[in-house]
């Protein structure tokens, strides 16, 4: 079926649309023919070596989502649990006794302790202290599971206030094990270390809290203080530092943009940062600046969203899921959507790469049909005075008159001037889908998608049904990049597949995890691939050396001797292969860690050890 604008304009040809992002589109004299100046290849991997991984299972099979749900829907415990939502104590109170042992085991126990503590506090403040004991007890025999010490002291402070004021009563005080402090280093048993020089800090001494390990790599660590509280300046938006591996200072840099993504390779010594704003900034190991190119501005994004007609969401920030840079600091590399650009730090391109589109899909080069409201068309063509048909240069003639006519710089003090000029920037925009400042019309092509097969096809007595479900992504978008060691980079999708390209750009490995990973880490010879709930080691680029289940045990830190998991005050450690070394835990949040010649310094907020036999 003919689109609605081509009855409308009936030969002529429309412009291609604009981008809703906002992105700059290109000005006269630089016309593209039928198609991109500088076209990615598609990704063909056909002959690249395929390599199944051990698929990393979704979030919620492991977080304990199937046992929320599993009681949310419960006839007998979703009452309980409603009502605990909605802060009804004495209602969750009443069901308690109608859960089975295994409930009050579970969710529902939880929320029944709860409402128990809420309820007593209540009596106590009221002085119905007698009350207040009896559910002490019902809570002790109901939900013995979720009873704290902090409860069983609460107890014996009723009982106490019972015996102080001369009232009879039964209740016997409860005995509580002296909870003795706990010490403020531990090794986990068997491990390989042993703990040296415990002291507590100086106030000079103490890290500061204001920055973060943003990355690590060969020479030593990335600190970034992303609110800018540690700089004198007011209008600093974060601050850079570099430390080596012994937490020495290398020097520090006022950052003038915010950070959004990050990148770096362990095997050089450079930082790749986009700001907010799409801005792209490489830092060398000296803290020098030596890239800042606006990515959004960049000729092959431009290029992207003016000949490819797609449904992008968000700001152009969130198209581009991954920066990173060499590890010879030559070269850098982001994401755009399915795309992703190698590029020379001059900005020229090495290589670009576009991703196969998902299973029924196919790109379409033509003169894709659009279809407008009809409505919205008429009020512009009666807006602009204009009746069909109409030819595009009518268009433009008749909105550079009225716009000459209505202009603000020519109506001062009339605030009727901008709406006015509001009205016909968009009804323009309704009859040509181009940015009314470039007033471009340009005869290039556009690529769009169309489905190859149907959903679904169904056989009845002889008659076959397809089914093809509206919408759907057609792109597989690349959402993970990371240089490898050797100069090639990988790229992950969204459906769960990792290509290793070499520096060519061209595929030489395809690995199959069924998940995107959050985070890419490569080494000389081993690469680490992090899920929400794997961790994958792979060991000389095609050999599976170790898979972690690793769900909510803390972020990746890779050093050229092994790599490490770090939760707030949890540290486990591991051989490059994955074979497990040992665990530290810490009293209070670790705030730094960095070598020492002995092995490797571990830092709270207040207090330090040293790790004899750690090797970062």
């Amino acid at each position: 079926m003919p689109g609605f604008f081509a009855k409308l304009f009936g030969k002529a040809k429309l412009s291609s649309p604009m981008p809703s992002n906002g992105l700059p589109q290109l000005r006269s004299g630089s016309k593209r023919g039928s198609g991109r100046r500088e076209p990615p290849t598609e990704l063909d991997w056909s002959s690249a070596e395929y390599i199944p991984l051990p698929p990393s299972p979704p979030t919620w099979e492991v977080d304990g989502r199937r046992e929320f749900h599993r009681e949310h829907n419960d006839p007998v415990a979703a009452p309980v649990l409603q009502a605990g939502l909605r802060s009804q104590h004495a209602k969750v109170v009443k069901l308690a006794s109608t859960l089975s042992p295994e409930q009050r085991r579970g969710q529902a126990g939880e929320v029944v302790a709860k409402a128990y503590s809420k309820l007593i506090i209540q009596r106590m403040k009221a002085g119905q202290l007698a009350a207040a004991a009896k559910q002490c007890h019902e809570m002790f025999e109901l939900v013995p599971e979720n009873v704290k010490d902090v409860d069983r002291r609460r107890f014996n402070k009723i009982v106490a206030e019972l015996d102080a004021s001369g009232k009879k009563h039964e209740f016997v005080r409860v005995d509580i094990e002296a909870s003795a402090a706990p010490p403020l280093f531990t090794v986990s048993n068997g491990a390989p270390w042993t703990l040296q020089g415990e002291q507590k800090l100086r106030r000079e001494e103490r890290p500061d809290v204001s920055f973060d390990v943003i990355a690590a790599d060969a020479q030593g660590f990335w600190l970034l203080d992303r609110a800018g509280s540690s700089a004198e300046q007011s209008q600093v938006a974060g601050v850079l530092r570099r430390v080596d591996r012994f937490g020495a200072p290398l020097g520090e840099a006022m950052l003038w943009h915010d950070v959004y993504r990050t990148g770096t390779s362990v095997a050089g010594s450079s930082l790749a940062i986009m700001d907010s704003s799409g801005t792209l900034h490489v830092y060398d190991a000296k803290l020098k600046h030596i890239v800042e190119s606006d990515l959004s501005k960049d000729p092959r994004v431009v290029d992207h969203f003016q000949t490819i007609e797609t449904n992008y969401w968000g700001a152009f920030k969130s198209q581009v899921r991954a920066v990173d840079v060499s590890p010879s600091g030559d070269r850098y590399l982001f994401t755009l959507a399915d795309e992703a650009w190698c590029c020379s730090t001059s900005g020229h391109a090495a290589w670009g790469v576009v991703t196969p589109l998902q299973d029924g899909w196919k790109r379409v080069v033509s003169r894709s049909e659009r279809f407008g409201v009809r409505q919205d068309v008429e009020e512009a063509l009666q807006l602009f005075g204009l009746t069909l048909p109409v030819e595009p240069s009518e268009i433009k003639q008749r909105y550079r008159k009225l716009a000459l006519a209505h202009h603000p710089d020519r109506n001062a003090g009339n605030p009727a001037a901008t709406e006015k000029m509001k009205a016909l920037n968009q009804a323009f925009q309704v009859l040509t889908g181009v940015d009314p400042a470039s007033l471009v019309f340009e005869d290039s092509d556009v690529t769009y998608f169309a489905r190859t097969a149907p959903d679904h096809v169904i056989e009845v007595q002889g008659f076959r049904l397809e089914i093809t479900v509206s919408g759907g992504t057609p792109q597989d978008w690349v959402y993970a990049a990371s240089f490898s060691a050797d100069g090639g980079a990988y790229l992950a999708t969204y459906s769960g597949k990792v290509i290793l390209v070499a520096s060519d750009g061209k595929p030489k490995v395809v690995y199959d995890i069924g998940t995107c990973p959050l985070e890419i880490v490569s080494t000389e010879r081993y690469t680490y691939f992090r899920t929400p709930t794997r961790l994958y080691v792979i060991e000389d680029y095609r050999k599976l050396a170790a898979c972690i289940d690793i769900f909510k045990q803390g972020r990746l830190l890779v050093s050229p001797s092994g790599f490490g998991l770090l939760t707030g005050k949890h540290l486990q450690w591991f051989t490059q292969a994955g074979a497990k070394i040992g665990e530290l835990t810490a009293r209070d949040p670790i705030r730094s860690i960095h070598a020492s010649t002995a092995g490797a310094i571990i830092l709270t907020r207040q207090h330090q050890v040293e790790v004899i036999g750690l090797v970062i």
